[in-house]
């Protein structure tokens, strides 16, 4: 009998550890899993990295995205840029909190729709190379919560041929 209640304790214990484990700080793996979905072009897994209450900024968007809106932009960027590719340069990783550098490719081969004001731009071929900043806040279930994307639009306008207005 006793050698039984050991065995439990011992079970009920590591259950309790392991699920104080997901609720942890996160590590690089959280910023891995984040370049991992945008690498994947799946909406579904990119929306799973994502709280149903989040906030997401970036310089296209005239507002900030919310849960709804994740699955039409990240669309269309895999339809604007079907070979889009993210390499996590360096992740910084404090509490919940994370700043990834990433270096940003692709080529715009399909239309894109700007998020401003609806029109699109059929691609053209070009191939853009960059960095870009993403400022990631987790939960304590590690979705994300908030991100604001960061990078040089002029930069970008330049390598695709767009004309800055």
């Amino acid at each position: 009998m006793k050698p039984y209640f050991a065995l439990m304790i011992a079970v009920i214990l590591c259950g309790v550890t392991a699920a104080f484990a997901q609720d942890g700080p996160i590590t690089h793996a959280d910023v891995d899993h984040w370049a991992d979905a945008w690498n994947s072009h799946d909406i579904p897994t990119v929306q799973a990295l994502f709280a149903k209450d989040v906030q997401v900024d970036q310089p296209e968007n005239p507002k900030p995205l919310n849960y709804g809106g994740i699955s039409g932009f990240f669309g269309m960027i895999f339809k604007a840029y079907p070979d889009f590719h993210v390499v996590v340069r360096q992740a910084i990783v404090e509490g919940h909190n994370a700043v990834s550098v990433e270096q940003v490719t692709g080529t715009w081969s399909g239309p894109f729709v700007n998020p401003a004001n609806g029109v699109s731009t059929p691609g053209n071929g070009r191939k853009f190379d960059h960095p870009g900043v993403m400022v990631i806040e987790y939960n304590p279930d590690h979705l994300i919560k908030h991100v604001s994307i960061y990078w040089d639009q002029l930069i970008v306008d330049r390598q695709l041929g767009i004309t800055p207005k």
